[in-house]
């Protein structure tokens, strides 16, 4: 079960290429790769629930995929969450824009501009990470501080804009799919 759990999870880390394969062949399946992911996110979770005593290097290879996975499916998870809490579960056309990487303005619910924060899918991309080693190295305590440096960080810019509750979502959205995959390697141990 240990090597079902590990391949589960090193699925779920490779699922944005398949979500960039589908973007260029002019699909837009964020949503349901994020849906992909989740499924075999919680699969190589049941799997290792139930996995036997792994070995050292099951263990390293587990905490590997998962910081992986966390990082690297994280920012499509958190652009289906966006998309879902803003109805968007249609397909809409492919354009420069779908790879939302958090540096432009784009359109909200009622047609009005909606700002959005500048370098959000960088600063998704090392919270994740930092989430997952901190998780791993037996400091959970760690993922506040990450929080509160992110807070600290763009209190200004949120402070002027309209785009708290895209914070909150991103964040949220985030954390929780970067305690999901670093998880796995956490039941491994």
């Amino acid at each position: 079960m240990t090597t079902t759990a590990l391949v589960l999870l090193a699925l779920a880390g490779a699922a944005p290429v398949l979500a960039l394969l589908l973007e260029r062949a002019g699909r837009d399946a964020v949503v349901l790769v994020a849906l992909l992911s989740a499924v075999l996110l919680s699969g190589s979770a049941l799997a290792a629930w139930h996995a036997d005593e792994s070995s050292g290097g099951q263990q390293a290879t587990a905490a590997v995929l998962g910081v992986v996975a966390a990082v690297a499916a994280g920012s499509l998870v958190v652009r289906a969450v966006f998309r879902l809490t803003r109805g968007e579960l249609l397909p809409r056309p492919v354009d420069s824009r779908a790879s939302v990487s958090a540096t432009e303005d784009v359109t909200g619910a009622e047609g009005e501009p909606e700002q959005v924060l500048r370098g959000g899918a960088w600063i998704g991309y090392l919270e994740r990470a930092g989430t997952g080693v901190t998780l791993l190295a037996g400091f959970p305590e760690g993922v506040a501080i990450l929080i509160a440096v992110k807070g600290l960080g763009r209190y200004a810019e949120l402070k002027q804009s309209n785009a708290p509750e895209a914070f909150i979502i991103g964040t949220l959205a985030s954390l929780l799919w970067a305690y999901s995959a670093v998880g796995v390697a956490v039941l491994l141990r």
